[in-house]
């Protein structure tokens, strides 16, 4: 019927498509092939840190934002840097000293501990710690507490890009009504305020007075490695 075959893997709760090199061979189609393909030597950490099919989904949302898709991962690569001054209500709940990036070959794990163990408090979205895997070029995996959301950035032009965040829960909370109501505002508010952040870089890098500047090294290891692969892809 002339169908072009493809390689379709599963690792974790992901289905993976690849359109390059046909269909992908029974024996490579085991777990650790395709995390170490797709994930590299991030995928056993991904693992063990909760990146599991065990959640469910529960719901997905969808911004437009008016931005260079690059914009918006930077905005999440910067290593925490404007979580205490954009996100106030976020960075309530983190323990920022503790923030940590780690680089793989084409991914990147930001993580930080959460002040959630050391309060009394009846609701508790983050757990006791935070995950935040970026997927080179454009996929984001975050785990927290009960919960993981992805982000896939898909560029809609060279000044506006669409985000789709899927959610996923564990299955300990997932009748919770009250509790999913919270987390999922308590997201949106800091989705909005990346976009804010986000459309005025945009502003900013459309200026006539804007020149780039230097990275921070302490914090924005990651936004660096992404600039390096993308500069590598784009000038083969």
């Amino acid at each position: 019927m002339g169908l072009v075959p493809m390689r379709v893997a599963v690792w974790g709760p992901f289905i993976l498509l690849n359109f390059e090199n046909g269909v992908l061979p029974e024996q490579e189609s085991d777990f650790d092939f395709v995390g170490n393909e797709w994930l590299g030597s991030s995928s056993q950490i991904l693992a063990d840190g909760g990146v599991d099919s065990s959640l469910s989904f529960l719901c997905r949302r969808e911004y437009t934002i008016e931005c260079n898709w690059k914009v918006f991962c930077d905005n999440y690569l910067d290593g925490g840097y404007h979580v205490p001054y954009a996100h106030k209500g976020l960075a309530s709940g983190l323990t920022l000293d503790s923030y940590s990036t780690t680089i793989f070959e084409k991914v990147s794990i930001q993580r930080c501990e959460t002040g959630s163990a050391e309060k009394d408090q009846d609701f508790d979205r983050l757990g006791s710690k935070a995950l935040y895997a970026f997927v080179y070029p454009n996929f984001m995996i975050n785990r927290y507490g009960p919960w993981m959301d992805t982000n896939l950035v898909l560029p809609q032009g060279p000044r506006k890009c669409l985000v789709i965040f899927d959610y996923f829960l564990d299955s300990s909370v997932k009748g919770d009504e009250s509790f999913i109501s919270e987390s999922l505002e308590d997201s949106e508010t800091v989705q909005m305020e990346d976009i804010k952040l986000c459309e005025a870089v945009q502003r900013g890098l459309e200026s006539p007075a804007y020149c780039s500047g230097r990275y921070a090294p302490q914090v924005e290891k990651a936004m660096h490695h992404f600039h390096s692969l993308l500069y590598e892809n784009l000038s083969d």
